[in-house]
């Protein structure tokens, strides 16, 4: 069994060199002989162990019983350090030091206004870590309530102040990550709105085509066979809106299964312009692939990355006029593969600009869809900044208002 805890050594400590320096100053003023210098020591070492003994013990008894507060355990800890004191010099005087009832007693009265003044000094001291605490703990209640706009802000460099500053830095945390749920809520809210509308406006097409067709409404042999191409759009289209809901819920859930290897991104890119010419042929638009030096492999999943080309360059033919432009270019630098899709369609408002990587945004005030669109649900864009991202890889646009837009993905090169 140990003697003494962890929480004794430094009293301890302190007890032995009080009693060192009590010696040292004892042998340089008075030069006393041998034994009566180690009879000093040895009553120093009485009085120390007794004192730090019994101030224990009724401070443990006074908190145990009491409760007391931090202001009046300092003050309890002044009043027995000043009661030890006064009796350890009556005790000496009446045995080496003094020798005339006169010096006893202005020691006396000087022993005891030294501790008032000490016991007033503790007590000031007390209640200005009391207050310093008092205000820390208002500022953890009021966090505690919900107020995450609450501050401490305590000043100087003490552990109370460290303990405020470490609070402000949770509270800081906190209100942030409240507001970006808040964030997700309301966008959360904003996708179940659209995800309805855009499922309701198709499938209500679907169904008043097919009670046309069922009712014998439509006779003609041409419109029947219109009535069953747009419906086949109209599937199409749900099916691919589907599609992309789900490939953003395995995106957003963290856990996207990408099957990455090295691959040259312009062979990726030569392939979707290619299957996409015949597209852009039926808008009147000219789509063009150039890739500028030598052109690194990047690490990346193929599948997923003809989607983030695709859906650049179908999002740029519906934007753009007949007679119109479309420029893909491969530029390799600073450690980057970057990949820019530019137009020549009217642009994108200022104001747009921030928003066009958000799902179900479409900036439509400006910018026209054909009728032949897959993605009427304003989800290519987000799926883009979905697989990029996904690839350690960051998303881009500039454009003015009748200057087109330009697109840029940069994916990491790595060795």
């Amino acid at each position: 069994m140990r003697l003494f805890s962890q929480a004794w050594i430094g009293p301890l400590l302190a007890l032995t060199l009080a009693i060192g320096i009590g010696l040292l100053i004892a042998e340089l003023l008075m030069a006393p002989p041998a034994g009566e210098l180690r009879d000093l020591g040895i009553y120093f070492a009485l009085s120390g162990a007794i004192t730090l003994g019994g101030g224990w013990l009724a401070l443990r008894f006074a908190d145990q019983s009491l409760g007391l507060s931090i202001q009046a355990k300092a003050f309890l800890g002044a009043v027995i350090g000043g009661g030890v004191a006064l009796l350890n010099v009556l005790i000496v005087a009446q045995l080496m030091f003094v020798s005339t009832a006169h010096d006893l007693k202005l020691l006396i009265a000087l022993l005891v206004f030294s501790a008032l003044i000490t016991l007033f000094f503790s007590l000031w001291v007390a209640s200005t870590i009391v207050g310093r605490m008092a205000a820390a703990t208002a500022g953890i209640q009021r966090l505690a309530a919900g107020e995450l706009d609450a501050r401490i802000a305590l000043s100087g460099n003490d552990e109370v102040a460290q303990l405020a500053a470490d609070v402000d830095a949770l509270a800081e945390r906190l209100q942030e990550a409240e507001q970006e749920r808040e964030a997700l809520d309301r966008e959360r809210k904003e996708l179940t709105a659209a995800v309805s509308h855009d499922l309701r406006t198709p499938l209500a097409s679907v169904r008043a085509m097919v009670e046309a067709l069922a009712d014998n409404v439509v006779k003609d042999p041409a419109e029947v066979a219109r009535y069953y191409d747009t419906m086949r759009r109209e599937i199409d289209r749900l099916t691919h809106m589907v599609n992309d809901l789900f490939e953003l819920a395995q995106m957003d859930a963290g856990s996207p299964r990408l099957e990455r290897r090295f691959i040259p991104l312009h062979e990726i890119a030569a392939e979707v312009v290619e299957a996409m010419q015949a597209q852009a042929r039926l808008h009147d638009v000219t789509l063009i692939l150039e890739a500028e030096g030598d052109q690194p492999d990047v690490f990346v999943d193929g599948t997923r990355v003809e989607r983030v080309i695709g859906n650049l360059i179908r999002n740029a033919m519906e934007h753009t006029p007949p007679g119109g432009r479309i420029d893909v270019r491969i530029v390799a630098d600073d450690g980057w593969l970057r990949l820019h899709v530019r137009d020549t369609g009217e642009g994108i408002a200022e104001d747009d600009l921030p928003h066009v990587w958000t799902r179900f945004f479409r900036a439509e005030k400006s910018r026209r869809r054909g009728p032949d669109s897959a993605d009427g649900a304003g989800l290519g864009l987000a799926i883009v900044r979905a697989i990029v991202e996904a690839h350690g890889g960051l998303v881009d646009v500039t454009s003015a208002p009748d200057r087109g837009a330009l697109f840029t993905v940069r994916f990491p090169l790595r060795s």
